[in-house]
């Protein structure tokens, strides 16, 4: 798999990502966004948004346009001290916007739909440190959630 150099930019809150991140529509936020190719087809779109107060507390990494060597999360915790603690995915199914239908090559009125997974991260105090949106076209991808230990078997060897 290929992952693009994350896209930054500080962008005004809109109503969802104020709403995810609990913070005033307007407010200042960072954004990062990655495409991700196999094989050179792409598969996915992918955006987080964190409060632009991390950034004022220190967590200046946000700002770089270059993956983070430990990722996100673990450089939030070791900045700043901020532990993600669970997350809740909200997963719908929907037509492709024009952006979805360039970049995954998709023709117009053929049926493929994409699949957008909202995901807001919480800390420890259960407040939102982040809100990713990934969507996937679902002519290329398939999905298999294991939560514990789940045993290996055919099932997901075979899963396609």
């Amino acid at each position: 798999p290929t992952v693009t150099q994350p896209q930054v930019e500080i962008q005004a809150a809109d109503p969802v990502v104020a709403r995810h991140l609990r913070v005033p529509e307007g407010d200042q936020v960072v954004s990062r966004h990655q495409k991700r190719l196999i094989d050179g087809k792409p598969y996915s779109l992918q955006t987080s948004w964190y409060p632009f107060r991390y950034v004022e507390q220190g967590a200046t990494e946000l700002l770089r346009a270059v993956d983070v060597p430990q990722g996100i999360v673990e450089y939030l915790r070791e900045e700043l001290g901020i532990v993600q603690e669970s997350y809740q995915d909200l997963i719908e199914v929907r037509p492709p916007n024009d952006i979805e239908i360039a970049f995954f090559g998709l023709a117009r009125g053929s049926g493929i739909s994409i699949c957008e997974i909202r995901r807001t991260a919480y800390d420890d105090d259960r407040r939102p440190c982040r809100l990713t949106i990934t969507v996937y076209p679902s002519d290329r991808n398939l999905f298999l959630v294991n939560v514990g230990d789940v045993p290996r078997d055919d099932l997901t060897e075979n899963a396609g």
